[in-house]
This record gives structure tokens, C-alpha cells and sequence, in this order.
């Protein structure tokens, strides 16, 4: 009786060493394919509930089954999930709170996780792309017209010939 469950404890320990282990970097370090949605952030997992909820449950329906994890169904959840807090995190003007939030360079992990898994999925680069939302305007200059430059200018040279007057007559 005791060997089985010993044998039993073992191999629950096992599986769970095969599972999909995903190397992000920054202070997340090694993070399961249950974890790497969940960000702790309250703002983002409730803005984007309705999106990570279903690439949540696909990862853990697939119950660390590493082809599951990489199938095209599940990455297509994550993906949405993840460009969900990219979208949100730019509207919000804010720093990444979560190197696993938003992040191209986590979807990328996820991806080296699958081609190193026993599954051995490659999965597309175009199918891990995150796009910008279609209302950013980018960073952007403020450039100045004719008037304000002259104005610019002059304030300028009235600036720096003083400095000098007052530095020669010392």
C-alpha cells in the first residue's frame, strides 16, 4: 500500500517536472504555462477578463499536456489575452507592470517553451505578433510654426549674448 502511493506521489511530481516550463526574463524568471497569465495586476485582469478567461481555461483544460498547450486553439487564446493587456497598457500610458502583461518577448518564451517541450511545436512567429491599437497616435513631436521659432530663436541669442557680456565683464 505504501509503495503505491509513493509511486503515485512520484509520478504527480514528474509530470508536473515535463510540464511546459517557461523561461521569461527580468524578476518572473521560470514561470508554468497555469501561471503565465496571471498577472498581478488587478486593473488589467479586470479590463481583460473577458479575453484571458478563456486562454486561462484552454491552459488549464490541457491539464500540462505540452501539445495541448502549443496546439493553434490555445496559443490563438493566449495571444488575444496578451494583446488585450498590450492594448490596455498603452491606453493607459503606463509601464509594464508584469514582464508576463502585454509582452511580445513572454508570447516568444512561450513559444521557445513548446519548441523545447517533448511535443516539439514550432509555432509561428505570425501567429504570436501583437499589433498596435488602431487609435495610437505613436510618439509624436511637437514642432513649432515659423512664428514660435523666430520667437524661440531670438529668446535664445538674447539668452546666450548675455551670458557672455556678463562672463567678459567680470
Amino acid at each position: 500500500m505504501r509503495s503505491a502511493i509513493l509511486f503515485a506521489f512520484i509520478l504527480a511530481f514528474a509530470g508536473r517536472a515535463l510540464a511546459l516550463n517557461i523561461v521569461i526574463g527580468g524578476s518572473v524568471g521560470n514561470v508554468s504555462a497555469t501561471d503565465f497569465l496571471a498577472v498581478q495586476d488587478t486593473k488589467l485582469n479586470a479590463d481583460c477578463q473577458s479575453q484571458c478567461q478563456p486562454a486561462t481555461q484552454a491552459i488549464q483544460a490541457c491539464n500540462d499536456d505540452d501539445a495541448c498547450l502549443c496546439d493553434t486553439a490555445t496559443v490563438a487564446a493566449v495571444v488575444a489575452c496578451q494583446q488585450c493587456m498590450f492594448t490596455d497598457i498603452i491606453h493607459d500610458n503606463r509601464k509594464m507592470p508584469d514582464p508576463r502583461a502585454g509582452s511580445a518577448p513572454a508570447l516568444s518564451a512561450y513559444a521557445a517553451a513548446c519548441l523545447a517541450s517533448p511535443a516539439n511545436v514550432t509555432v509561428p512567429a505570425t501567429s504570436l505578433a501583437l499589433t498596435l491599437p488602431s487609435n495610437w497616435d505613436g510618439p509624436s513631436a511637437l514642432p513649432l510654426n515659423l512664428g514660435e521659432t523666430i520667437v524661440a530663436v531670438a529668446a535664445g541669442a538674447v539668452l546666450g549674448v548675455g551670458s557672455i557680456v556678463i562672463l567678459c565683464t567680470m
